[in-house]
Order: structure tokens, then sequence, then C-alpha cells
């Protein structure tokens, strides 16, 4: 997974393979996931590739990163707001925006979201 991520850095940032891996495996291992960071997606489960997307879309040049029906991507949302709040302290100065279906409202209103309907 960490070649999968680390081709950002290599591809738009022209970072070397090794130090684009190394940043990887660094940002897996403050997530609690760097045990992924040597496997095949089809060795992942379904939250940890919902961590490896949402690191990769973290590593691009964009002020804010956007995910569609998380559910779709995740088993269930029983424990959103951890991830939320693992995933923002990677990169604080990113806006993570969320979008999603009325019917999921209730498993983000602990997690302290700004919640638009």
């Amino acid at each position: 997974m960490k070649e999968n991520i680390a081709l950002i850095k290599e591809v738009h940032h022209k970072k070397p393979r090794d130090a684009a891996e190394t940043e990887a495996r660094e940002l897996l291992e403050k997530l609690g996931v760097g045990h992924v960071a040597d496997l095949r997606s089809n060795r992942c489960s379904k939250e940890e590739l919902f961590y490896v997307m949402t690191v990769r879309a973290l590593m691009c040049d964009v002020e804010r990163v956007f995910i569609k029906t998380p559910l779709h991507l995740l088993e269930n949302l029983a424990n959103i707001c951890t991830i939320i709040q693992n995933i923002e302290k990677l990169h604080p100065n990113k806006g993570i925006i969320i979008l999603d279906t009325k019917a999921n409202l209730h498993h983000y209103k602990e997690c302290g979201c700004p919640i638009a309907e």
C-alpha cells in the first residue's frame, strides 16, 4: 500500500521513491495502521483501505479533501468519529469534508463535525 500512497509524491513532487515510501509508512503508522504498508489491497480490511485512500488524497496539493458517502467504502459507520479524528491529526490545516445522506446523519452527531442539512 505504501507504493500506492507514495506515487503521489514521486510523480507530482519529484520525490525519490525511498523517501516517498518512508513518508507514506510514517503517515500510516500515525493512524495506527502501519502494518498495511507492505500489504496488497486484498489483504486489508475496508477500514484500512479507507485510511490508505484518505492518506493518498491528503498527499495531493489540495486544500480540501472530499469524502463522498463513506459507508460505500466502510463496512459500517460505527467508528466514523474515531476515523475522522485520526485523519485530522495528519493534516490539521487541510479541510476534510464528508458528503453523506441524511439517513446516515446520526453517525456524525457525536463527532463534533459541523453538519449542514
